[in-house]
């Protein structure tokens, strides 16, 4: 199909038009308090400017949660990427919390964000100095699962089912017991 010039100025506008309409439909739903855009924009723009920073850690509320704050001082609320720690009224529920506040302790990470969840949290791997995950650390010392459905970085999440099969294999912290129950798993049946 041949498209001339009249009909090209037409899709031009139409397009333009299009995109104006979407984004004066989205500020106003921003300002109703009905969308919140940044649900549907990717954290790029976040994320480049986290990975500059370096964070600390300031809360710990359980073994994968925290708040962090970042130079500058803006403080974020962070959902550890790809792990589930145990949930509150679960064994080693505060052992986790404990390891992780003491695991943070006077440090700072470099934070890498995945994405923001549905309770506006970012999720982010949290890198030490040496390059390794804090998550990573969790496992190890059998304070945390690798948690299947939201683990999806090939090469951190293979390496950390490696490190929980060692933690597993060791009897590291919940591995402990015989049949310990996933966070998950543990949600599932108190609904």
């Amino acid at each position: 199909m041949k498209i001339n010039k009249k009909m090209f100025n037409k899709y031009t506008l139409a397009i333009i038009a299009l995109f104006c309409s979407a984004a004066v439909f989205f500020a106003e739903k921003e300002q109703e308090g009905g969308i919140n855009i940044e649900t549907f924009m990717p954290v790029e723009a976040e994320r480049s400017v986290v990975l500059n920073n370096k964070v600390q850690i300031v809360k710990v509320y359980d073994g994968d949660t925290v708040d962090v704050v970042r130079q500058g001082g803006k403080k974020m609320k962070v959902r550890l990427y790809g792990i589930d720690a145990p949930e509150k009224g679960q064994k080693f529920c505060n052992t986790a919390r404990v390891f992780l506040e003491d695991a943070a302790k006077d440090r700072l990470f470099t934070m890498d964000v995945r994405y923001k969840d549905k309770y506006n949290r970012y999720v982010a791997v949290l890198f030490d100095d040496n390059g390794i995950a804090l998550q990573e650390d969790l496992i190890r010392n059998g304070f945390a699962w690798v948690y299947p459905r939201f683990c999806d970085d090939v090469m951190l999440c293979v390496g950390w089912e490696n490190v929980e099969d060692e933690a597993m294999r060791t009897r590291q912290g919940l591995w402990q017991d015989d049949h310990p129950l996933s966070p998950w798993d543990f949600k599932h049946s108190k609904k």
